[in-house]
């Protein structure tokens, strides 16, 4: 059997932390002046990227002070999340099987460490956070770094998304992707290589 590895996003994919990223981002939102419709479409992409985008028209200080905003209410806000249906059964029989795999997050290291322990995911020492590339998601960097973490080309792994702008920054990789549909239909996913109901359906559409 040819080598195989995994690369899994996050929130969305391994951990349902929906409520706590709206009721945080809602806050913060508030807080600084931007309307709500003006963060639509933002999921999977890193803070400080939407950010940027949205505020294009204020300073960088501005901006970094809105990042850390969003950053701290979304840390101290897990209560809510827990993990995706399935996700610690597949994590364990990857690591059963001796399957490698880690995580590549929008999410900066803190913000992962807090997300996993709450949903009580194992977070890899490998894992691949924003904080650690020059470009985050939608951009091909965070999924040809994490290939490279586990020893492999990105035409040998996986990725699990549930996003469009994960799905593209996969893609744009040269890995193989499943769109995990938690969050977005199948619609919204169309780039993806193959589509997932459930996390369970993994390892049978990857044939091993």
């Amino acid at each position: 059997m040819k080598k195989i590895g995994f690369l899994f996003d996050l929130d969305g994919t391994l951990v349902n932390s929906q409520d706590a990223v709206m009721n945080s981002w809602i806050t913060m939102a508030n807080e600084a002046g931007i309307p709500l419709e003006a963060l639509a479409g933002h999921h999977g992409v890193p803070a400080e990227q939407t950010l940027k985008k949205v505020l294009a028209d204020r300073e960088e200080a501005e901006i970094q002070k809105w990042v850390r905003r969003v950053t701290d209410l979304e840390m101290a806000d897990t209560d809510g999340v827990h993990a995706v249906p399935g996700a610690l059964e597949l994590l364990a029989e990857l690591n059963d099987r001796e399957i490698p795999w880690t995580i590549v997050t929008s999410c900066t290291t803190d913000l992962a460490i807090a997300r996993t322990r709450a949903g009580k995911i194992p977070m890899p020492a490998n894992s691949v956070t924003f904080d650690q590339v020059s470009r985050g998601k939608p951009f091909p960097e965070p999924f040809i770094l994490g290939a490279d973490r586990l020893g492999l080309q990105t035409d040998q792994c996986w990725a699990v998304e549930d996003a469009p702008g994960g799905v593209t920054s996969a893609k744009d990789a040269g890995c193989t992707v499943a769109g995990v549909l938690t969050t977005h239909t199948r619609e919204e996913l169309p780039h993806a290589d193959h589509h997932l109901e459930h996390l369970n359906q993994l390892l049978t559409k990857a044939g091993i």
